[in-house]
This record gives structure tokens, sequence and C-alpha cells, in this order.
């Protein structure tokens, strides 16, 4: 995870946690800070602009951030509005006669494979700079003061395309120095009854919709929502459960009159011996002004040459109720695991304000853990989050973003932890971007396992806080 921003909304959001002080001010120094900023993962897919013959540009900004266009192609199951078919540029391999679909169930239902292989492969990675050699930033980074070790540090192998009208694929395998990953894999079931986008089913390993826009919706981190990954904070091994991890599921989604979007699913969560049905989750979001949600009707944006500009409001509310089962350590000498069964419950809220190039994010969402430390305790936590961002031109774009992660177990103190991260990304052409990356943090306290789980750094001892300037990141990202 990356890093990120502010505290305007934290008013408008209070709970039965207490939020820190500190973030007024240090949201203040960082806008006259020096300090750029932008986060490394790319999640643009080159087989789309070959499939449509159309430019990256169509359906992003500076990838992997989607334009209202675009996001409606995400949401309709990565299909243009109107006839998906009307706008492929690249005839699809027939399988099978169009006549057999009279012959069903006689014969199988036909479908098409692409006519070219439908993958695309990408790249990324970061050098860094930590201005303040004691910094918790630099410390896990052994102490360097300037590295090129993850200059390239990630690659990416991506697979999208149709098995016909209605049904479509998403792929996604990383490798890194950690193994390979496959961090997405489903298949979506479009238009399955009444009218269009109405009912919709995904099936595979893939991101719960919290949210009405992409998961990678950020300039400035990894992920719009920030998980916590409570049990890892608290020293847990195992797999975490977080709300923006990819499991295996199955997902419902609905969009109904092109303004509400709706999502109910079931998956399987992080942890093996844990029932499936009790992982599952809801999301319902409505969009005022700007291009409908499945982008029907006139599609076409306001001003063709600023395809991201609109005038809108969407807002976010989602409930996600989830069991995890992990190995903690406990506090004998030495030290033994204990395996807990956690009960999570997360309630959250979101909104994007868009006024033409300018756009607001912002966030919260509290989860109640009813075994998350080794000795069974409970834990509150807490998570909140702002970006503003200004499309400049199409290839430059400059944010800020704050978060915020706050826990508290039952009958102690809460602590805290903020990250600031200002930035700006610029596209060299449509499929390589550079950008220049700064993170600001403020704790008051730590976890026993520290705040690596939610994107920080700094370690204050007890009781203590503390404020750096933990490192400056110049960025690299491209796909073909």
């Amino acid at each position: 995870m990356q890093i990120r921003p502010s505290q305007r909304l934290l008013p408008l959001i209070r709970t039965s946690l207490r939020f820190p002080r500190a973030v007024g001010w240090i949201a203040g120094c960082v806008v006259l800070a020096v300090l750029l900023a932008w986060s490394p993962p790319a999640a643009a897919v080159p087989v789309f602009a070959r499939k449509y013959g159309t430019s990256c540009l169509t359906c992003h900004t500076i990838y992997p951030k989607l334009t209202p266009f675009g996001e409606a192609f995400r949401r309709n199951g990565f299909r243009f509005p109107g006839s998906d078919s009307d706008f492929v540029k690249q005839d699809p391999v027939p399988l099978g006669q169009e006549a057999y679909k009279q012959m069903f169930p006689a014969v199988a239902w036909p479908g098409t494979v692409p006519s070219s292989v439908p993958i695309a492969v990408g790249f990324n990675g970061q050098a860094v700079v930590h201005p303040d050699k004691t910094s918790g930033a630099a410390v896990a980074d052994n102490g360097a003061r300037f590295s090129l070790d993850s200059l390239i540090a990630e690659a990416h192998v991506w697979a999208a395309g149709s098995f016909d009208e209605k049904i479509t694929f998403f792929g996604e395998v990383t490798i890194s120095a950690d193994g390979v990953e496959i961090e997405h894999a489903r298949v979506h079931f479009n238009d399955l009854l009444g009218p269009k986008h109405l009912l919709n089913l995904s099936v595979g390993k893939q991101f719960a919709t919290l949210a009405s826009f992409g998961p990678h919706s950020s300039y400035v981190a990894d992920v719009l929502i920030p998980p916590l990954s409570v049990s890892a904070l608290y020293g847990s091994t195992d797999p975490s459960w977080n709300l923006a991890g990819t499991y295996n599921g199955i997902e419902l989604t609905s969009i109904v009159a092109g303004r509400f979007n709706l999502a109910v699913g079931v998956n399987a969560g992080a942890n093996t011996g844990v029932a499936l049905s009790n992982n599952v989750y809801a999301h319902a979001g409505y969009k005022l002004g700007g291009m409908r949600l499945d982008g029907e009707g006139a599609a076409a944006p306001a001003n063709p040459m600023k395809p991201w500009a609109e005038r809108a409001l969407t807002l976010d509310i989602f409930a996600y109720h989830a069991e995890s089962r992990f190995g903690t350590p406990n506090a004998a000498v030495p030290p033994v695991s204990v395996t807990l069964n956690d009960k999570i419950w997360t309630f959250g809220a979101g909104l994007r304000a868009q006024w033409d190039s300018l756009e607001i994010d912002a966030g919260v969402y509290q989860e109640r853990h009813d075994h998350a430390l080794a000795d069974g305790t409970g834990v509150h936590a807490l998570s909140q989050y702002e970006e503003i961002s200004y499309v400049i031109f199409p290839w430059l774009v400059p944010a800020i973003r704050v978060e915020v992660s706050q826990v508290q177990p039952a009958g102690g103190s809460s602590i805290h932890d903020v990250r600031i991260t200002p930035g700006i990304a610029f596209l060299v052409r449509p499929n390589l971007k550079l950008a220049l990356i700064g993170l600001i943090e403020q704790a008051n306290g730590a976890p026993g396992a520290g705040w690596g789980q939610a994107g920080g750094f700094a370690a204050p001892t007890p009781g203590t806080s503390t404020t750096e300037i933990e490192s400056i990141i110049g960025n690299l990202a491209f796909a073909f």
C-alpha cells in the first residue's frame, strides 16, 4: 500500500473515536511544501485499446484513474454503452454458427474468441530518496539515503475480452520478488434479465464493490478506500482480512435508471476455515448530474476536449460483515501462537464532488472486531480519507490526499496515524507514466506490529507522537 489525505470532513463524520487534532496543521504545512507525489500501481489494460482501436485516454486520464466514460465502461462489464459490438475494431473468431442459437439445447450456444491474444503486459517501480535517514521509512529501507533497488519492482500480465455480447472476462497476474499472485480473475454475466444493466453477475477473485467508482480511483494512492488489516497491525503473520482485498466470491450488481447503482456479494475472505456465507457485503450509490452511471443516453462529455470534466455529486454507503480466522503470538515467553476467530462489522460512506476539472473524494468507515488481540480483546478501528485533484491537462494532474488510521482496543486508549501525500503525475505517452511522490506522516503511538499494514512507517514509542518526512519517490510505470 502507498500513502495518502485532509481533515476537512472530520467534523461532518464524528464517531465515538476522537480524531487527532494534528491533522489540521499538518495539512496546512503540506500545502506550502514543495513535495510532489504520485503512487505506483498501474491498472490500465491496453488490450481494450487494441480491441476498440482507440487511445487509452478514451477511458483514462492518467491511468489507472478513469474518466466518467471509463467508469461506465467498467460498470457495464467492460463493454461500451449502446451496442458494444458496434465499436469493436478487431473482428472476433466465431465458435459455432449463429443458427446454433435456434438449435439450443441440442447444440452448445455459440460464442467467440478474440482474433488476437487478449493479453497486455506492464511494469512499474520506483526510485526512493529519504530526506531524513532517521525516519521510519529510511530505517525500513536499511538506512539508505537513495535507492534504486525497486526501480522495476513488479510485472503485470492482464487478460480481458468477451465470450459474447453479454459475457466478458478480466484477469491480472502480478510477478514480483514476493512471487506470483493471481490478483484478479473473474467472469461477468451482464444483462441477465430486465432492462439493460438491471441485473449483472460476476464470479471469481475480485474486489468487493463498496463505491460507485473503480477500486484504484485515486491519483496518489493504490486504492480509493484505504484498508486497515487490523489483525496484522497487532502482530498476526497470517493473511489479514481487509475490505480492500481481492477474494474469491460472487457478486450481483445493478444500475437503476442510470443514476442508482447497487451491489450485494458474498466471498471467502482471507482465511481458511471460515464459512463462506458469513462474509457478506452490500453497497448503494447515487449520482446527481454528469454522465449517467451506465453511460447510456447522452454519453458524450459536455466538452469533447475535456472528457474527464463534469459537474456531478455521487454519494455512497456500504456495509460489510466478515469472519476471519488467524494466528497471533501471545505474551508468553517464548511466544505461543493463539488462533482467533474474529467477527468484523464494517459501515462506511463516501462521496465524490466534481466541478469541471476539479474533483474532491472523501470517505470514512468504522470496523468493529470482537477478537483481534492475542488475549481475545476486541478493537474499534476507523479509516478516513480525502483527496483533491485538478486536471490541468489530460497528461498533467496534481493532487493531494490525507489518510487517517485510528485503532482503539476495548478498554484501551486510541492511537492514530496520519499520512499526507501531495503529488503530481504526468503521461509521457498514453501508456507511459512518470510521477513524483512525497510522504509526510504524523503518528501518535503505534500498534504492536507498527503502522506498516496501514501504509505508514513512523514508529513512536507508546504515549508519544512523531512527525516525519518519510520519502520522496520517483515513479515509473508502462504498459503495452
